[in-house]
């Protein structure tokens, strides 16, 4: 969570420095879009003009305000995500609700890049630090993925699923990880790159026992029970991404990347880098978000330790080594060892969770 708050810092500064010019052309890109709408447009303000997604408040005569989006995925994902949306925004979910164009159509094209009108949501991020805002979160997850069940895509429209996958995932991860120490050798005075050959390969080992402890669980049961009525994954919630509006209602926002999965996946990724930001486990925390999930939807036992078993997995480290060798940027030795360490700190709590069950 800690990341994804200076990734919003980091975009409101990009924001911030956009010269004039840049901001005149993305308003002007706005207004030729809005003519398929069916909207008296007031005025326009960027909100967000990173490359990998623009949003735009736009104000109406009459006082009421709505979002225009361009959405940066492949039009194939980006319309999966889009039916899904209006699928749940029409079933009474907190998500924001599409504004058709003038042609009835939920979205309107100009050249690679799909554009939305939704509603405009008010509301305030959650505090993570606050246990009532940790509920809250968790319980506006719960809800998501229940009233998701049932959603399936207008014919002709992909389907995206990664029911099934985590196998593979986890093989394609350990096998990276053995790939990326022939790199590391090639940086001898790198001081990440030698801390990663000299600690690594028991992170490895863990990560092959893991594929082993899912292999040998209710895994596959669980992914054919559901494969026919799955639930949707939103893949990216957190703070970021959801918000408690002023009548207490949690609204799930920015659902570009959506797809079916297990439920307990966006629990993992929302629970394992929150803990990570402490350098501790805390079992308070862990224990007040988990609860709050099931308060809304239970879980079995078992599908509670098949979760126990993909946090397990050393997902946060690989991160920081992928940051590392793939996106080349510049990080210190100490950023893997606090990695190294809070790997160690989790596995103890989750294999005293996996092996009480």
């Amino acid at each position: 969570m800690e990341e994804q708050k200076k990734e919003v810092l980091l975009n409101e500064q990009r924001e911030s420095t956009l010269s004039l010019e840049e901001q005149a052309k993305l308003i002007s890109i706005a207004e030729a879009m809005m003519v398929n709408w069916d909207l008296s447009v007031d005025r326009i303000e960027v909100i967000q003009g990173a490359q990998m997604g623009i949003v735009w408040k736009v104000f109406t005569s009459n006082g009421d305000a709505f979002c225009l989006k361009r959405i940066y995925r492949p039009e194939k994902k980006a319309l999966f995500s889009i039916y899904a949306q209006n699928y749940l925004a029409k079933k009474g979910t907190k998500v924001p609700g599409i504004i058709p164009n003038k042609f009835g159509e939920l979205y309107s094209k100009h050249d690679p890049f799909l554009f939305v009108v939704y509603e405009w949501i008010e509301g305030r991020p959650f505090e993570l630090t606050a246990n009532e805002d940790l509920e809250f979160i968790m319980k506006g997850l719960a809800n998501f993925h229940l009233d998701s069940i049932g959603y399936q895509p207008p014919p002709g429209i992909p389907i995206f699923t990664k029911l099934g996958r985590w196998p593979n995932h986890y093989i394609k991860r350990c096998q990276q990880m053995e790939t990326w120490k022939q790199i590391a050798q090639q940086m001898p005075d790198d001081s990440f790159s030698q801390l990663y050959l000299a600690e690594v390969d028991p992170f490895i080992a863990e990560g092959k026992e893991t594929l082993q402890l899912l292999l040998n669980s209710g895994y596959h049961e669980w992914v054919n029970s559901i494969k026919h009525t799955p639930n949707l994954c939103h893949q990216d919630y957190g703070t970021g991404n959801s918000l408690l509006g002023p009548n207490g209602d949690i609204w799930v926002i920015d659902l570009d990347t959506v797809s079916f999965e297990l439920p307990i996946r966006d629990i993992r990724k929302m629970i394992i880098p929150l803990l990570d930001t402490t350098g501790t486990w805390d079992d308070q925390t862990f224990n007040i978000m988990i609860d709050a999930y099931e308060s809304v939807s239970p879980l079995t036992a078992e599908q509670k330790k098949i979760m126990f078993i993909d946090m397990l997995f050393p997902h946060q480290l690989y991160a920081v080594i992928r940051e590392r060798f793939v996106r080349k940027t510049p990080l210190l030795g100490e950023k893997l060892s606090a990695a190294f360490e809070y790997e160690q700190i989790k596995s103890k709590a989750l294999r005293n969770l996996i092996n009480q069950m």
